[in-house]
Formats: structure tokens, C-alpha cells, sequence
């Protein structure tokens, strides 16, 4: 497990004693450990205090990581920046501890998916039609076929062809089943459930979280564990009833004895898995909720209240059909006890929706079936999702082969923290590294360049160099290593770094970058630049001269609040009025407004104008 929380906060603690000057071996140092802002819990904590000498070695863990980060950083960024612009890249290229491999990671799923290949297989389904209804049923085991020839030939091989065709029904097995509640949420798994269900990004979710933390509503947001002591588990279950009342559920409580899925001690170390606190929150204070906290504020309610409620129990049976010696298996199940799942109805409709029932049928009763060829295409890999690439961070042993670094990864958890992940993600964003698009995370041509670059160098872009160097950091919090044996190591990377980048980035292939960038740099230009002749280019929320920095010429892409359209803009450049439709005033009704382009290159209001008249409609009525 993580020990994420006193790691950080152990650094911001003791670097303010040692930068205030009151470090001394001869005081005596308390820390305050609480996981919510409730006065009970606060006052809990002010009466257990702990010794404060026992997150010294935290504190140098953490400094040893951030002098790390930092020399690696600053030596690698310039050194990649200096080397890519002498080849003609424009802009800063950052390099990072983390950030570099889960850049690495998002490149290598777009390569993959960018140079799949679709391949034809072929699969065997089967319509039984029994004396009481119809159902679908699959080949048993499954196999795929190359070439429907391949599979024309494995029909016949076992008595069997395709069509219609007598066959029975061989066995038949009807069985109860139970599936326990989700599990308590850890700070990215909420993350990527909120992705998944409603597409906020990670770093929206945790501001929410700390919302929600700061209005004493919900745990502390920044935990790597989904599991709860029996403590917290005794006190959600003493406010059963008030979670129930908010979610205006009237079901009683049927799981009263703490179980391992949610309740482990030993899997605690300091913070517990996100859960509502014992103050539920009141009509009016649910209403100032933003969106986002409203739904996952809910979302956790009802994740927590859900460990209380039966299981959900279902009947599955499987029917087995014999064509001549060819077996169909096919699996139905009907909801017995709904149980947790009244409080997550969508996800259950759908479920409902994609499983499908059987019809009543005997063993050994004699059936049609009517046996297909069903041709379909491999599918490449899903683009990352930031709900997906946070779990991808904390899971990054699935990507590794070699069985030491994923030994390593499965320590450590992955690459980065929980504290960390998300502003990860945004720092690849704001680099102009990735974007996202549908939800998607894409690499932009600038962020595939410095893959590129930093391809041949393992141990910026591999999950197991930061495993490997999280393992060693963690010795130092622990006091069995040492921090000038680590930093002395990140030293002699970076002297190779310096050897080695100048002839890994010659080798690179420019041409296809900055095709692309050409291409890019033509969509977002909307004309020539007034002062120096350059382009206008768009700079995120305004226009700039693609000159900069001779050039400084700027241009709003609003007026008066107005988001002005690109021929508004265009018109502007070229030196002509051009009308602003649907200004707000202060009362909220609109005007209309022509404006220009000042010599100073401000925009400037002319005149008001009547509403634009709409264009007619040309041709016959309906």
C-alpha cells in the first residue's frame, strides 16, 4: 500500500520548520493525523496526537523525490528542448519522472491503434427453436476460423452443416447466484467511474472531492485504499437509517456484520476508502452542490449504503444443444432479489437488457437448430479515456513482461500516486502534449515528437524505471536507504542523457512533424497579421502573431463578453466593419454591434445596429 498521504504532508510540515529556523533534535514535535473535518473526529485527533520524529524519514523520502524530479526536469527538458529546436521544433519540450512514461504509455495505445490492421474470422452461432420459444446460443468451447472454408470444413468434420437441422437438448443446469455490492471507492477509482459515467476529468473530480471533504461531507478525497476499519464501519452502520432517508430509499438493513471486501484493517494504513461522513447532508446544503459534488456525493452514498443491502440474486441457467456432435451453449438469467442494485437502476436496466431469457425446456427434448456463419473483425485497442489511463497508471504491471518489474509495480502500485495521477494527466494537457477529444485522450503531433526522441532512452519512457526508483525511495522513508547514494545515481543518468540525446534526436525523421504541424498551424490561421505581415494564429483563448516574440500583436476572440465568429475575426484583419450579433446587456436582453480593428490593433465599437436580417429560404414549401 501507498503511504502517499505521509509522504506530502510530511514535506510541507518539516520544510516549514526547516526553513523557519526552528529545527532542533532538542524539541519535541507532535503531529495531528485525522481523516475528516468533523469536530468529534478533530478533537479525537488533538487528544492523539503523534510523535512528530516518527515522519522524519517521510519527509526525507520526499525530498529526495522532489530533488530528483527536479534534476531530471531541468536537465532533461533543456537538454531535449536546445537539441529538438536545432532540427527545427519549435517550443519547450518538459521532460518527467512520471510524466514522461504515462506520456510513453498514451503514445504506444494511439501507435497501436493508428497502425491496426482489421483481419476477417469467422465464428459458429446457433437459433435453437424448442417446442416453448426461440434463443441464441454459441459455439462450445468457442473457436475462431481464419477463412469461412476453415470453418465450412470443421462443420462438416463433426456430422453437422449450416442451416436448419434436427439436434437436442443435451443438459440443462439451473443455479442461484449472488454478486455483492461494488467496492468502496479509493481516490481513482471514484476518478474513473465519474470519467466513465458523466466525463469529467480527474482533476475536476478531486477539486469537487475536496468540496465535499472541506464541507465535512464526505472522507478525506486523497486515498489509495478501498477498504474501511471496523470503526468507520460501526459508525456508517449507527447511520444507516439517515443515509436511507437522503436517498429516500425504505429498505432495512441486511448486511450488519463487517465483511473482508470492505472492511480490512491491515489494508488501512492511514487514510480509509472514501465514504460519507455522520453528517448527512440537509436539503439546502445538497442544493449549493455544484453538479459534479451533487453526483458524486450521491454516487459515494450510495456505493456505502449498498454494503448494507442483500446481494443481488439471480437464477442463471445454461442450456446445452448437441447438433450431431457439434455443442451450443447458451446462458440466461432472471433477477430473484434486487438487493444493492435498486440504488444503481440504469446499470441495471441495461444489464437486464443485454442478457436473455431462456425459454422452458427438457433434457433430451429434440429442437431446430438453424446453425450460422457469422463473419466479423478484430478490433483494435480502445484509446485511452482519462478514466482508463488513471487505472492503466495505478496498473501499469499489466504492460510489463519482465516478472521482477512487475513484482516492483504491483509494490509500488503502479507509477505516480493517488495525490498525483490527475495532475499528471493535466500537466500532458497543458504542455500541449495530449488533448482530449470525445473523451479520448489523443497525443498531438508535439507530444509524439518527444516520444520519438526519447524512444531509445528505457528508463524515461518505461512504468519500471519509475517503479524502480519508487522502491528505492520508499527504502529511504523506511530508513533502509540512503538519499546521496540516490540522488548521486540520478546524477550519472543524467550525464548519460547528455551523451547520448544529440545523436538519438539527429537520427529523427522531421519530415512527417512538420507536415503535420503545417497542417495544423494552416487550420488554426485566420488571416495575415496587420503589423508585421506573419499569420494570426490561434494561442488557446485569444489570437496571436505567429511571429511572436518580434512580433507582439494580439486579438480578442470576444467582445463584450461576445464569442466573435471567425468571419467576424477574419474581417477584422482584413480592415473591414464586421457586425456582432446578440450582445448581452446588464438586464439580459441583446443588441447588435459593428465594430473594427483600431491602428492600434484594438477591437472598437462603431454603432448599433438593427438585427441581421435571416436569409430566405429558397425553393418550393413542403
Amino acid at each position: 500500500m501507498e503511504i502517499t498521504s505521509k509522504v506530502y504532508l510530511s514535506i510541507f510540515a518539516w520544510s516549514i520548520i526547516h526553513e523557519s529556523g526552528a529545527f532542533s533534535t532538542k524539541k519535541t514535535y507532535k503531529r495531528l493525523w485525522i481523516n475528516s473535518l468533523e469536530k468529534d473526529v478533530i478533537r479525537s485527533g488533538f487528544q492523539n496526537l503523534k510523535p512528530g520524529m516518527d515522519y522524519y524519514p517521510f519527509y526525507q523520502e520526499a525530498q529526495t523525490r522532489q530533488i530528483a524530479d527536479w534534476l531530471i526536469g531541468m536537465n532533461g527538458s533543456m537538454l531535449y528542448t536546445l537539441n529538438l529546436r536545432s532540427k527545427g521544433a519549435n517550443g519547450t519540450f518538459s521532460l518527467g519522472r512520471v510524466q514522461t512514461p504515462t506520456l510513453y504509455m498514451i503514445y504506444q495505445r494511439q501507435q497501436m491503434i493508428e497502425h491496426f490492421k482489421k483481419e476477417p474470422f469467422y465464428e459458429i452461432e446457433s437459433l435453437i427453436k424448442a417446442t416453448t420459444g426461440s434463443f441464441k446460443a454459441l459455439l462450445s468451447p468457442s473457436q475462431r476460423f481464419s477463412t469461412k472454408e476453415e470453418l465450412l470444413s470443421f462443420v462438416s468434420s463433426k456430422g453437422a452443416a449450416i442451416g436448419t437441422q434436427p439436434g437436442t437438448i443435451k443438459d440443462l443446469q439451473t443455479k442461484m447466484k449472488k454478486t455483492n455490492s461494488p467496492n468502496l471507492f479509493s481516490l481513482s477509482s471514484l476518478q474513473s467511474k465519474i470519467n466513465q459515467l458523466y466525463k469529467a476529468t480527474a482533476s475536476q473530480t478531486l477539486k469537487a472531492m475536496q468540496g465535499l471533504y472541506e464541507a465535512k461531507l464526505l472522507s478525506y478525497p486523497r486515498t489509495d485504499t478501498p477498504f474501511i476499519t471496523d470503526s468507520e464501519f460501526q459508525y456508517l452502520k449507527a447511520n444507516y437509517d439517515s443515509y436511507a432517508r437522503f436517498l429516500s430509499i425504505d429498505e432495512p438493513m441486511a448486511q450488519d456484520q463487517p465483511r473482508k471486501r470492505y472492511v480490512d484493517g491491515s489494508k488501512v494504513q492511514e487514510h480509509y476508502a472514501i465514504i460519507p461522513t455522520k453528517q448527512v447532508a440537509s436539503e439546502s446544503a445538497f442544493n449549493k452542490l455544484d453538479d459534479l459534488q451533487k453526483k458524486i456525493y450521491l454516487l459515494v452514498m450510495k456505493t456505502t449504503l449498498a454494503m448494507f443491502l442483500p446481494d443481488y440474486t439471480y437464477e442463471e441457467t445454461v442450456i446445452e444443444t448437441t447438433v450431431s456432435t457439434l455443442c451450443f451453449k447458451a446462458t440466461g438469467k432472471v433477477p430473484k432479489v434486487e438487493g444493492w442494485k435498486i440504488l444503481f437502476k440504469t446499470d441495471t436496466n441495461k444489464e437486464n437488457e443485454e442478457s436473455q431469457t431462456l425459454p422452458a425446456v427438457m433434457i433430451g427434448e429434440a429442437i431446430q437448430a438453424e446453425v450460422k456463419s457469422v463473419q466479423k473483425e478484430t478490433q483494435p485497442p480502445k484509446p485511452f479515456t482519462e478514466g482508463t489511463l488513471l487505472t492503466a497508471m495505478k496498473t501499469a504491471n499489466k504492460t510489463v513482461d519482465d516478472e521482477q518489474a512487475i513484482k516492483i509495480l504491483q509494490e509500488v502500485e503502479g507509477i505516480g500516486t493517488e495525490a498525483t495521477r490527475a495532475s499528471i494527466i493535466e500537466t500532458l494537457k497543458q504542455k500541449e502534449y495530449i488533448k482530449v477529444e470525445k473523451n479520448k485522450l489523443i497525443v498531438t503531433e508535439k507530444g509524439k515528437l518527444l516520444c520519438q526522441a526519447v524512444e531509445s532512452q528505457h528508463l524515461l519512457t518505461s512504468a519500471e524505471m519509475t517503479a524502480k526508483w519508487e522502491t528505492y525511495l520508499k527504502k529511504i522513508g523506511k530508513k533502509e536507504g540512503n538519499q546521496e547514494t540516490f540522488i548521486a545515481n540520478i546524477k550519472k543518468f543524467i550525464v548519460h542523457l547528455i551523451e547520448h540525446v544529440p545523436d538519438d534526436v539527429q537520427k529523427l525523421n522531421f519530415h512527417t512533424y512538420q507536415a503535420e504541424v503545417k497542417k495544423e498551424a494552416d487550420k488554426q490561421t485566420i488571416g495575415k497579421c496587420p503589423k508585421c505581415g506573419g499569420n494570426v494564429v490561434l494561442k488557446k483563448s485569444f489570437y496571436g502573431c505567429s511571429n511572436y516574440p518580434n512580433c507582439t500583436f494580439t486579438l480578442s476572440d470576444q467582445f463584450r463578453k461576445k464569442k466573435l465568429t471567425k468571419t467576424n475575426l477574419k474581417d477584422l484583419l482584413v480592415g473591414k466593419e464586421t457586425v456582432v450579433s446578440g450582445i448581452k446587456k446588464a438586464d439580459k436582453t441583446t443588441y447588435h454591434a459593428k465594430i473594427k480593428l483600431s491602428d492600434t490593433g484594438q477591437i472598437t465599437f462603431v454603432s448599433f445596429v438593427n438585427a441581421p436580417k435571416k436569409a430566405k429560404k429558397v425553393g418550393n414549401k413542403a
